[in-house]
């Protein structure tokens, strides 16, 4: 009798802990079984208050809540995580917009890679194919500057008439003084071609350079240092020269400045004396020294650049007195000069203004010393029969009486 009982009460040998999850599964089937939409459906969550539910459809304030997706059996086969937030949202889309950005990245740095390592063979190609197109923009700058000697040529003939109809008592008719003004223009207009072909010859190097380091790191070749400033010409780069300046006030006087450096400097006489051109004559012995400094205003922008263009004859002897170092250091002092002495000179500028700089004694000597820089030197003291800016000697023919070149805007 004994035995027949334990066989028909089984539960009467399992654990409390067994009981209890028997129970549950018992509950979940009840529940399963009331519902016949739910038949292959029960969800599970737990509330704020850390109660667990279980039902097969999710409450309209509970569905932003983390929950499980059991099957019949009561097993989990889903886990379905809490709703994201705006904030969450927002992250994750700009997390997979950058990522996307930098696929594409990578993807136009593979193909740079592949047309870099198609296009050159070793690292003397590239640098070959950089010193043909920096030949190619230097061509283009000598270009420029024979048109800039034809334009200060027909210049100071157009001056010279205006000067014997002056002294005639004649009028100069407006025409030909709108031929002077659009002479001016084209050189100031030249001389910013110059300063852009400068700016493309550095882009150029910055390019290359960037080619050279990338196709030896594709290589895995050793950098060799030096090698492309080896392979290319020593030269100067205008871009020295160029200084801004980016109020009206502080160009004034950057502009006064740098007729004191020309005429410091020029070998050949003051020609013109202009508020955006200051030039003077072209070289005519193998010594001479001609400086032409243009103020390019900035389009758009206030402020301008002040650009100086230095030239020797064009000569055998006159191109190596231009690369002769006591001449580069002139063409490198400028911007040093101007700088110099408009930093020293910037209390001056607030208080009286450009005029303030202008009469004051400033000299190259005391602007190295106060910038710490060397110097430049004064130009060749033998002088050209024309006269020059730093002496202010022999004025042309029929110029005015005051030796100084007539000033017209």
């Amino acid at each position: 009798m004994t035995r027949r009982l334990k066989q028909t009460h089984p539960t009467s040998l399992q654990s409390p802990a067994r009981i209890w999850r028997s129970l549950l599964l018992m509950a979940i089937a009840a529940t399963l079984a009331s519902t016949p939409a739910a038949a292959g459906r029960l969800y599970r969550w737990v509330d704020d208050e850390g109660r667990v539910h279980y039902s097969d459809r999710i409450p309209s304030d509970q569905v932003d809540k983390e929950r499980e997706l059991l099957n019949k059996r009561g097993i989990q086969v889903k886990k379905i995580g809490a709703a994201k937030t705006r904030e969450q949202i927002e992250r994750e889309q700009e997390l997979k917009r950058l990522r996307a950005a930098q696929q594409r990245l990578i993807e136009q740095q593979r193909a740079k890679d592949r047309v870099l390592l198609r296009t050159f063979r070793s690292g003397d190609d590239i640098l070959m194919t950089r010193d043909g197109k920096l030949s190619s923009v230097d061509t283009s700058i000598q270009i420029t500057r024979s048109n800039i000697q034809q334009l200060k040529l027909r210049l100071a003939d157009m001056q010279k008439s205006a000067a014997d109809l002056e002294r005639q008592g004649k009028t100069i008719s407006p025409a030909f003084l709108r031929d002077i003004a659009s002479t001016r223009q084209q050189l100031k207009e030249n001389y910013a071609a110059i300063i852009r072909k400068e700016q493309d010859k550095e882009a150029i190097r910055k390019k290359y350079a960037a080619d050279l380091a990338r196709f030896n790191e594709l290589k895995n070749l050793r950098p060799d240092k030096g090698i492309g400033q080896a392979r290319e010409k020593k030269g100067h780069s205008l871009l020295e020269t160029v200084v801004y300046c980016d109020q009206p006030q502080r160009c004034d006087a950057a502009w006064a400045l740098a007729e004191q450096y020309v005429r410091q400097h020029a070998t050949t006489r003051l020609q013109m004396l202009a508020r955006n051109i200051i030039m003077t004559a072209n070289p005519v012995t193998d010594k001479d020294i001609s400086i032409t400094v243009a103020r390019i205003r900035n389009k758009g922008q206030p402020g301008a650049r002040l650009f100086m263009d230095l030239q020797c004859k064009r000569s055998p002897r006159g191109r190596d007195l231009c690369e002769s170092e006591p001449v580069d250091r002139i063409r490198k002092g400028f911007r040093t000069f101007l700088e110099a002495n408009l930093a020293q000179g910037g209390q001056a500028e607030q208080g009286a203004g450009a005029a303030g700089l202008r009469g004051r004694k400033v000299t190259p000597e005391t602007a190295g010393a106060r910038s710490g820089a060397t110097a430049p030197p004064t130009a060749p003291a033998e002088k050209s029969g024309t006269g020059s800016a730093k002496t202010g000697a022999a004025a042309p023919p029929g110029a005015p009486s005051s030796g100084r070149p007539p000033v017209r805007d």
